[in-house]
């Protein structure tokens, strides 16, 4: 699985995932307009496992005041979100961190972690969230975004026939359908919110649903 975030696999990624996360761009917009409505001009935002930095150059875009927090524990994705970032004139506002979430809290006004908890074990899961519930103000938004437990015995079939839809090949489509499988590992919405009131959130509400992806906004407690 690692190799999809290093190397090769990082340059292949922007164009990968719209394809495997149906309504990838709206699950942006939606997040951008969430924080927007809730943050001011001027915020310290967290973006953990920024990835190659998709979310990041949005909210750069549309939030000029704002500044942020980038962190991945890969390092060629965090590479690839700077250059990018760079090319946008916003790196001056934006502090880098490759690895784990610091203990001492970061003072940030809300977070991010979109596609990233589907593929820790529960235990990872829970230390995440603790770790950047740490790192917000009290009353402070956290959005994800993940995979979640199939409602439907078809529905990663037909997540794998979206994707054909969209325009990955029927093999690609076939590995992406038994990667769900072999390489997530989806909660249900119990769990999730007992994982997020554990960590110190409210349990959450649902912002984003397009098949098995759903978008939560937690606040800090």
């Amino acid at each position: 699985m690692t190799e999809r975030f290093e190397g090769e696999g990082v340059l292949a990624y922007d164009q990968r995932i719209p394809l495997l996360v149906p309504g990838y761009e709206l699950l942006h917009q939606l997040s951008a307009a969430q924080l927007m409505t809730r943050l001011g001009d001027e915020a310290r935002v967290l973006l953990v496992g920024v990835g190659t930095g998709s979310e990041l150059l949005l909210l750069g875009r549309l939030c000029p005041g704002w500044r942020f927090v980038a962190q991945d524990i890969s390092a060629d994705m965090l590479a690839q979100a700077r250059q990018r970032a760079d090319e946008a004139g916003m790196g001056d506002r934006i502090s880098w961190l490759l690895g784990e979430l610091p203990t001492a809290s970061l003072h940030c006004d809300a977070a991010l972690c979109l596609l990233v908890l589907h593929f820790l074990d529960e235990t990872t899961k829970s230390a995440l969230l603790t770790h950047i519930s740490r790192q917000l103000e009290a009353g402070s938004p956290l959005l994800l975004a993940d995979l979640m437990t199939a409602a439907d015995p078809v529905e990663r079939t037909v997540m794998g026939q979206q994707a054909r839809l969209g325009g990955l090949p029927v093999v690609a489509s076939d590995r992406m359908v038994q990667r769900l499988a072999d390489d997530f590992i989806p909660l249900d919405e119990g769990q999730l919110q007992e994982l997020l009131q554990e960590a110190g959130f409210s349990a959450g509400q649902r912002y984003f649903q397009a098949l098995g992806f759903h978008g939560w906004l937690a606040t800090r407690r």
